[in-house]
């Protein structure tokens, strides 16, 4: 008998659990990798540790409005040379930091 009354409060914890982790909110979703775009997706994958999954700011400075200070042709030689505390990105490949160099620029 008093297994019984163990149960239901187990079970009523499980389903108030589960209630608290849906979200009706549709943009807190996050994005998938298929829906990234390929500059979001080189983010992702060479800046997000330092400056936020979100251009929020970390370790390094946050990134959300970054074009309104520098240009595409600051941000590559930034990447391409380092400054205060970040590092070189050389081993990105060219092509790619001009993508996010650009992609970047566009964030005002």
């Amino acid at each position: 008998m008093k297994k019984r009354w163990l149960v239901i409060p187990i079970v009523s914890l499980f389903i108030l659990l589960a209630a608290c982790s849906t979200s009706n909110n549709k943009s807190e979703t996050p994005k998938t990798t298929q829906q990234l775009s390929a500059e979001e997706t080189l983010f992702q994958n060479h800046c997000s540790t330092c400056h936020g999954g979100n251009l929020e700011g970390g370790y390094g400075p946050a990134l959300q409005h970054v074009g309104k200070t520098y240009s595409k042709e600051q941000i590559l030689e930034i990447m391409k040379n380092g400054k205060g505390g970040m590092p070189s990105q050389s081993f990105i490949p060219k092509a790619d930091r001009e993508k996010l160099a650009t992609w970047l620029s566009n964030k005002k």
